[in-house]
């Protein structure tokens, strides 16, 4: 991890528009579930996610969902073919579980 803060941000092709858009929509669904699971977490509900406990701390949402945003953006950004799928994709799947926690309520 650390090799990773010491490289430069080098890439073989800048961002396009596009891409720098789907930056942004993944960015935002990551931050719509970590809000949404909190709120369901706080009501009782168990995480069904596998990576967490079943009621995992405000600590532990606050390693987790920084530590996946900045492994899911790293990858995008070293893995040029990958950036729209990966960011689109994760995002997708980011916006349909905070769109599940909110329907728990």
């Amino acid at each position: 991890m650390v090799l990773l803060l010491l490289c430069s941000c080098a890439t073989p092709r800048s961002w396009t528009k596009g891409e720098k858009i789907a930056a942004g929509f993944f960015i935002a669904g990551h931050f719509a579930d970590v809000y949404t699971t909190k709120r369901m977490l706080d009501r009782g509900y168990e995480e069904l996610n596998p990576a967490l406990s079943k009621y995992p701390s405000d600590n532990e949402l606050m390693v987790y969902f920084p530590l996946t945003a900045t492994i899911g953006l790293s990858l995008s950004h070293f893995f040029p073919k990958l950036r729209k799928p990966l960011l689109w994709g994760y995002g997708s799947l980011s916006f349909g579980a905070a769109i599940h926690n909110q329907t728990l309520d």
